[in-house]
């Protein structure tokens, strides 16, 4: 027997209920009580927090500020910080994602662990760029052009699937962006939305919110976090390119692909780890390095860096006059939460004399930009390709450094389907791998019922790069 949905409907920042009866309007209230944007015209300030808010100011390239288009992901273990138009799109992603997590835990045993991912905190991982000399040049100004980063949902099952819910049911009742109306969780229309954002918009100065993320102003992350990370855990997943080669090898949409090595071990985010996407995709570009012992992995001391190693290489090669503009913009990031992007990747890379480049794309011209990615992208496959006549073309290159506003990613693969559409095939750190997949990891025999479903979690097309004007990749 179904309830009322607009009995049940779960706030989706905290899981409150309005009580039996109060529906819709009780739900309201509560939204602009306890979350609403800025200073909410229902709750009564005392006279402290009337003069001036606990919260630390911003400039106006924050998100959220009268002059910014940004908005914050509503979705509590994700800080993503995004364009207010990009709002709909990126939830259902968290919805896909829920929902495919709830029904993962379902089927298995309450206490399993997918043989593939990895908490051991010693196991080794790696880094990427090419193994000969890279494209054309353009680097640390083009690469602070593009933002930085972000989240990943946390994995408990009841919360998956209550918030999978409440984010439905609430895009719907509050017309979330795109559904052609304003809503109350981003009533701030988008401004500026021509304003350049790339390099030529700014000069060497103290960056903000909407680039460094919420902790921008931070000296310090709490102990918490710090005794998190100094555990050393990690969640990865082990052997995952095979089993998107057999999964390529047997879609009906794929017309051809190449892969990186298979070295390239999936890093993910851990629950409320927040703004780190950065540094995991780092981790996966130093696994490739450490996996085939690449020039510079002894830098690395033949180990996958931590958060804090990471941390320190970038701050050493600041010290030696690598990238500089990177310590003006952020302010220094050791012991931090702010978020890095291309450019501190790069300049950890060289301090540690590791061969690599930067090179930016960025035009106005709608798509221009993402055919320019994916032109070079997959001319950079190719090169590494032994027998062209193969369906699925395996490499040993490095997978790549991929960055646009607001998030990175690491590209293991390219594709090319049977319609003449192309995708990046990328490891996103904001997800971890379905059980559907690992479960494969180490077989060669297995025949994936719908591999084209299963795929498209890595998949990066048109739908999801004709949102963004500039992409930066790092080979």
């Amino acid at each position: 027997m179904e309830d009322d949905p607009d009995k049940t409907i779960p706030c989706p920042f905290c899981g409150w209920k309005a009580a039996e009866g109060e529906g819709e309007y009780a739900m309201l209230m509560h939204m602009e009580s306890m979350h609403a944007e800025g200073e909410s015209p229902f709750v009564t300030l005392d006279d402290d927090n009337a003069s001036g808010s606990s919260v630390a100011p911003t400039n106006d390239s924050d998100y959220g500020g009268e002059a910014s288009p940004y908005v914050e992901c509503p979705v509590e273990t994700c800080s993503h910080v995004m364009r207010h138009e990009e709002m709909d799109a990126h939830l259902e992603h968290h919805a896909k994602d829920f929902v495919s997590a709830a029904a993962a835990d379902a089927a298995a045993p309450s206490n399993a662990v997918p043989a593939a991912h990895n908490h051991d905190p010693d196991h080794g991982r790696g880094t990427s760029h090419p193994t000969g000399s890279p494209p054309s040049p353009g680097r640390s100004k083009s690469a602070r052009g593009v933002g930085r980063h972000h989240h990943t949902p946390e994995r408990n099952s009841e919360r998956s699937s209550r918030q999978a819910t409440a984010i439905s049911a609430w895009k719907l009742l509050l017309r979330m962006p795109g559904s052609g109306a304003s809503s109350s969780l981003s009533s701030k229309k988008k401004r500026q939305a021509d304003q350049p954002e790339g390099p030529s918009a700014r000069t060497t100065k103290r960056l903000g919110k909407s680039q460094l993320g919420r902790y921008h102003n931070e000296e310090h992350m709490p102990r918490w976090l710090t005794s998190h990370i100094e555990k050393g855990t990690r969640l990865t997943a082990i052997g995952v390119i095979p089993v998107l080669s057999q999964m390529l090898e047997q879609c009906p949409a794929t017309k051809n692909a190449y892969l990186c090595h298979p070295s390239v071990q999936h890093f993910s985010k851990l629950p409320k780890e927040c703004g780190f996407c950065g540094y995991r995709n780092i981790q996966m570009l130093c696994s490739y390095i450490v996996g085939i012992k690449f020039n510079g992995y002894q830098q690395l001391n033949r180990n996958i860096p931590t958060i804090f190693q990471i941390q320190d290489f970038i701050e050493a090669a600041w010290d030696q006059g690598i990238n500089t503009q990177g310590r003006v913009e952020t302010g220094g990031i050791k012991g931090t939460r702010k978020y890095i992007g291309t450019p501190e990747a790069l300049a950890m890379f060289r301090f540690l004399e590791i061969p690599c480049d930067a090179q930016g794309f960025k035009n106005k011209e709608t798509g221009k930009s993402e055919a320019l990615l994916m032109e070079e992208v997959e001319n950079y496959f190719q090169s590494g390709v032994d027998d062209p006549t193969r369906r699925v073309r395996l490499t040993n290159l490095p997978p790549i450094y991929f960055q646009h506003a607001g998030h990175s990613l690491t590209i293991v693969g390219f594709e090319r389907l049977r319609d003449g559409e192309t995708s990046l095939l990328v490891f996103d750190p904001e997800y971890r791998d379905s059980s559907k997949v690992t479960k494969y990891v180490g077989r060669t025999d297995f025949e994936f019922n719908n591999p084209n479903w299963a795929l498209a979690r890595y998949r990066r097309g048109n739908k999801y790069l004709k949102r963004y004007r500039e992409f930066e990749i790092l080979t």
